[in-house]
């Protein structure tokens, strides 16, 4: 049995290896177009495994995430093109200054549960939001940032492939690290039974205000990645509906399951690519598909094959 599992083991950090090799090499005969579209798939993914973190694995609805995307943006363009700091210095802030944002956010957010919760992110979100829109003389008002300059070294998709690719690995395995780890472990137990983890002791507001703040982080990386790609940041960052957008992702993919928003990113970004140039309404399609998957996979997709690969690897016996 022992054996089996070793074996089993090793055959899937073979198939990782393989990925990240295939993803690395990949600049080297891909057409621009696929780079530009797979940088955008690992940017949304990144933000939509940040919200997991606050929705799946502490069972937090947020309607409100997009606001530390946005403030990722903004800190990279305003520390670049205001303060005239060095390009590594705003991209190492973003993600600090969005967690920093998190800490009130979450300081008040965490208290309430279920749709109370969702309300209150989303109107911290507006706030945020509405002071980008109309604070012409910082943000840009409704123009937002636009042209924020590169180094020569990314400027090109290639550069900015690479440096994507690194950093959406090197977030993907502090959020393993962070789910596996006993606070990790706590937060999961905490979404199932809160009273009683609260009765054993723990501190759980502790827990899950650094829950909170841990995915704000993330969120910000991802905001600054994707002003890099589009040189630009906007309002339109915080707004709403890019929560809402994210929270599709994560149910669509599996919410809880850890590749599951990565899943949900790539279909949803895929389908607004490839579909809408056939029709406007390529959300009508995506709305159809929402609904097949509550009706007969509602763990997700990724949850789907979770727990099919979960049931082949049982014995017959217990299958049985």
């Amino acid at each position: 049995m022992q054996k089996n599992d070793k074996r089993k083991s090793t055959g899937k950090w073979v198939w990782i290896s393989l990925a990240v090799v295939f993803f690395a090499l990949l600049p080297l005969w891909a057409p621009k177009m696929w780079l530009h579209l797979i940088i955008e798939i690992l940017i949304v993914a990144l933000f939509a495994m940040s919200l997991n973190m606050i929705l799946g694995r502490a069972g937090l609805p947020s309607f409100g995430h997009a606001a530390f995307y946005a403030v990722g943006g903004y800190t990279l363009a305003i520390f670049i093109m205001k303060l005239h700091l060095p390009f590594v210095i705003s991209l190492i802030a973003a993600p600090v200054v969005a967690a920093v944002f998190a800490v009130p956010i979450g300081y008040f957010s965490i208290r309430l549960t279920g749709i109370h919760f969702a309300i209150l992110t989303m109107g911290f979100g507006q706030i945020l939001w509405a002071i980008a829109h109309k604070w012409y003389g910082f943000t840009g008002g409704d123009d937002g940032l636009t042209g924020i300059p590169l180094p020569a070294v990314i400027s090109g998709p290639k550069g900015f492939y690479y440096l994507a690719f690194l950093v959406f690995i090197i977030c993907l395995i502090l959020i393993r690290m962070i789910q596996e780890s006993p606070f990790g472990r706590m937060i999961e137990a905490t979404r199932e039974n809160r009273d009683r983890v609260t009765f054993s002791g723990v501190k759980v507001w502790h827990h899950l205000l650094l829950n909170f703040v841990i995915a704000g982080f993330f969120a910000g990386m991802a905001g600054a990645l994707l002003a890099i790609l589009n040189r630009s940041v906007f309002p339109e960052f915080g707004y709403w509906t890019t929560s809402a957008a994210v929270v599709l992702m994560c149910i669509l993919g599996g919410v809880g399951v850890f590749v599951g928003p990565i899943v949900g990113a790539a279909i949803i970004t895929l389908l607004e690519h490839y579909i809408s140039v056939y029709t406007f309404y390529w959300q009508f399609v995506l709305g159809c598909l929402i609904i097949v998957l509550v009706m007969f996979m509602p763990g997700g997709i990724g949850g789907f094959i979770h727990d099919r690969f979960k049931r082949d690897r049982q014995p017959d016996s217990i299958r049985s």
